[in-house]
């Protein structure tokens, strides 16, 4: 029997049922780190899960063994856990759920949300995990806003093999309505996740909370992508120190021109706290350079040049290290030579 039941409209939300027991039908939409890592706490927990993913290695990887997980530091391929999970590669494919969490790309998350509107509504949401500005507001164009709850999480996670997460720190997950009211279905999904051991707070003010976290997490990303060091080595240096403050300060203009009501009101230390708490982690930007694959620029560095201009305030160092992630993207891609772009 699910721990819940349902009601029709997002106000009076979910209805507690069976409280600390019971097994929830949970679709993870992105079996990325975080998708995995969320994913395996949700099983372990016994929740019943299934994780989408395109990439046919990682549904068959699986299928066949479940979610693999290494505890934070590991490195002994002996010490990988597996917990119970099944897999798709298309969301359609899904007949039913309670729950959705999307843990996709910022790019990928149109293509996500297409696949999605028959398992969505109010009494079935969809929580964004994602850390990048536009997502939300295409989860609800696509969606309508009854079915989306915004939400980001601080914790951290590297995808080693398929289908196998190894922790890279630990942190708080925020979720809440987009237009700021608190609701019994928040309460209670933050209830659930916090039971499985994920520290999920339900907050009032999720947007300004998202902005911290990408002002803080663009420039941690961009930088540790760029020296392709982890990210506790960030602090290690006082230019490293003072490039990702200045990148903040940035950030934090084009917030207060924008009248975006930031709530962690010193992002210094929600800087430094970040990098030393996942100081042994693999920034997920990094590892998408290390892979060959198309980083989350555009949602952060990029989003901040993006919405200063729309209020003229200049951005020249996010400018700056969007364009050097680029050029480490074709590096990777292999679409750098000797004699410059090919």
């Amino acid at each position: 029997m699910s721990i819940f039941h349902f009601s029709v409209t997002r106000k009076s939300g979910y209805n507690y049922v069976e409280k600390g027991g019971g097994s929830m039908k949970i679709v993870i939409v992105g079996a990325g780190a975080i998708g995995r890592l969320f994913g395996v706490y949700l099983s372990r927990s016994g929740h019943q899960v299934t994780m989408v993913d395109p990439d046919p290695e990682v549904v068959s990887a699986i299928n066949s063994r479940g979610l693999g997980f290494m505890e934070q530091g590991g490195r002994d391929p002996d010490a990988v856990t597996f917990v119970p999970a099944v897999a798709v590669i298309n969301a359609k494919e899904i007949a039913e759920t309670e729950l959705t969490l999307l843990a996709v790309k910022s790019f990928d998350t149109l293509g996500a949300v297409q696949a999605v509107p028959h398992l969505v509504g109010p009494s079935s949401p969809i929580i964004s995990l994602q850390t990048g500005l536009g997502n939300i507001e295409i989860m609800e164009k696509m969606l309508g806003k009854d079915a989306v709850i915004g939400g980001f999480t601080f914790m951290a996670a590297t995808a080693l093999a398929p289908g196998i997460v190894r922790q890279g720190g630990t942190g708080k997950t925020y979720i809440g309505e987009i237009e700021g009211e608190m609701t019994e279905r928040v309460r209670t999904i933050a209830e659930m996740l916090t039971g499985a051991g994920l520290i999920c707070t339900p907050v009032h003010r999720l947007i300004g909370r998202l902005w911290c976290k990408v002002i803080v997490y663009s420039a941690i990303n961009a930088l540790s992508a760029i020296l392709q060091v982890q990210n506790g080595e960030l602090v290690e240096t006082v230019e490293g120190v003072t490039l990702m403050k200045r990148l903040v300060d940035e950030g934090r203009e084009v917030a207060r021109v924008r009248a975006v009501d930031l709530v962690f009101h010193d992002l210094y230390k929600l800087l430094f706290d970040a990098c030393r708490r996942t100081s042994g982690n693999i920034s997920s930007m990094l590892q998408d350079i290390l892979s060959g694959q198309r980083t989350e620029i555009e949602a952060q560095c990029e989003a901040l040049l993006h919405y200063g201009r729309q209020v003229k305030v200049e951005t020249p160092t996010q400018e700056t290290m969007a364009q050097l992630v680029h050029l480490m993207e074709k590096k990777a891609a292999g679409a750098l030579g000797r004699g410059g772009v090919r």
